[in-house]
């Protein structure tokens, strides 16, 4: 008799016996001499002995199941499904053939297809790996309620820790957190070293606005777990700490694989204004997960540092959410229309703002202005308005110009471009006594334009 074990692993009753490699199919392979293909990982030619074996009895339970698992173990898996498939039709009631089945449409990429395989299994076998699988499955397909329901129903006392525990993680996933807290609860009370326990109780609590409690239960969990699991207790400590930054680097420290306490770390570092510090530890959390939040840290933080070609680059990476970054790296780099067209379709106010310059920049003042005139209204944005004044002066509205400038400088009195717009504006109204004025002030504020007109 066979039997499916959790993952991929399916074994024989029978003993697996040495085998030399096969002379060809021309001599009949025995169910014996496939099973050892399989045992010594020569998939390939397993999978052929198996086939042999099936050409002379397809009814041999062994070898479709030897069959599809040394097919998946080639990484063949649409042979392997194909495999197990055709075990189904013939042995239609096999537990193993549909817990095997939907294991091939998880790796597939299939979780729909892999949990109607898995409910299949357990309605013949109700084991706690096929309703592990099952909820596996669903949680994949986006059934996070769905994948609940199902470990409640296969909920026993003689269940394991790992099944509560998977249990509470999906009733937390499903938005059940007072029915998971109980569950967790249970699974500390037997096993105090249960680090994800600990963990996921914590973030229960904190969720429930009881932050002190969550610490509370966080530090007795830390009390009792040893080692390098220590450092998703102390992750989770740092996130409800008014001072994480300690608690980061040990996490860090323990778990070099835990890129969440890198990229924590790097962001309170970037939220400082600390560039240059978030650097290193965001670049550590990036070879250790390429994340796309960590990529778009990464590149916030090269714009800030003045590198816009290494910001380009990772908020690319970042996907959707590092559009905006993209788009103010593509302006730094002179990359003026690609920039426009990645502000396509966003429309926060510093969008509006990037998107006003861009136009201005590229000549088509009118749309500046109506991009920059709603904008500068709403928010009284001073640069806004000293773009909107450059983009009114620039279609000869210079009277408009001026009203939106003087009011710019009573707010930043030292705001040099400011001063050279004013100056234009008032050359095309032609008081070039006050124009002049406010180009010397302008030069005086460090403005080469204006120094360069003056000079003329």
């Amino acid at each position: 008799m066979l039997r499916a074990t959790t993952g991929w692993e399916a074994l024989m009753t029978k003993p697996l016996v040495v085998l030399l490699p096969l002379l060809g199919l021309a001599l009949a392979a025995s169910l014996e001499e496939a099973e050892a293909l399989l045992r010594a990982g020569n998939y390939a030619q397993a999978a052929l002995a198996y086939e042999e074996v099936l050409a002379q009895d397809y009814r041999r339970l062994e070898a479709h199941l030897g069959l599809g698992v040394a097919l998946f173990r080639a990484g063949r898996l649409e042979e392997a499904r194909f495999a197990f498939d055709q075990m189904l039709r013939v042995f239609p009631d096999r537990y193993e053939g549909h817990f095997n089945l939907g294991q091939v449409y998880l790796r597939l990429g299939k979780p729909e297809e892999a949990a109607e395989a898995f409910q299949k299994a357990v309605s013949l076998k109700p084991t706690e790996e096929a309703y592990l699988a099952l909820a596996a499955a669903l949680g994949q397909a986006g059934k996070a309620k769905e994948a609940a329901e199902a470990l409640k129903k296969g909920f026993s006392p003689e269940r394991s820790l790992a099944f509560r525990l998977a249990l509470a993680q999906a009733l937390y996933a499903a938005g059940s957190r007072a029915e998971a807290a109980p569950v967790l609860y249970g699974v500390v009370n037997q096993d105090p070293k249960a680090a994800e326990a600990w963990e996921l109780l914590a973030r229960i609590l904190a969720e429930e606005g009881l932050k002190g409690r969550a610490l509370r239960e966080l530090d007795r969990g830390l009390a009792q777990v040893e080692g390098k699991a220590r450092a998703r207790l102390l992750l989770r400590k740092a996130l409800l700490s008014e001072a994480p930054e300690p608690l980061l680097k040990e996490a860090y420290a323990l778990d070099p694989g835990l890129w969440e306490a890198a990229f924590h770390l790097g962001q309170i570092r970037l939220r400082a204004g600390d560039a240059k510090g978030a650097l290193a530890p965001l670049l550590a959390a990036y070879r250790a997960s390429p994340e796309p939040e960590v990529a778009q840290a990464l590149a916030a933080a090269y714009l800030r540092l003045g590198d816009p070609q290494s910001a380009y680059r990772y908020a690319g990476e970042a996907g959707p959410p590092g559009t905006f970054l993209k788009a103010q790296a593509a302006y730094l780099l002179g990359k003026k229309e690609e920039a426009l067209r990645l502000l396509e379709g966003l429309s926060t106010p510093e969008v509006q703002a990037l998107k006003g310059a861009l136009l201005l920049e590229l000549g088509r003042a009118e749309e500046a202005v109506g991009v920059l005139r709603p904008l500068y209204e709403a928010g009284r944005d001073p640069q806004v308005g000293v773009n909107l004044a450059a983009a009114l002066v620039a279609l000869g509205r210079f009277g408009e110009a001026e009203v939106v400038l003087r009011e710019v400088l009573q707010r930043l009195p030292k705001e040099a471009a400011a001063w050279y717009n004013l100056g234009l504006a008032l050359k095309g109204l032609n008081r070039e006594g006050e124009a002049e004025r406010a180009l010397r002030q302008a030069a005086a504020l460090g403005s080469k334009e204006a120094r360069a007109l003056l000079g003329r």
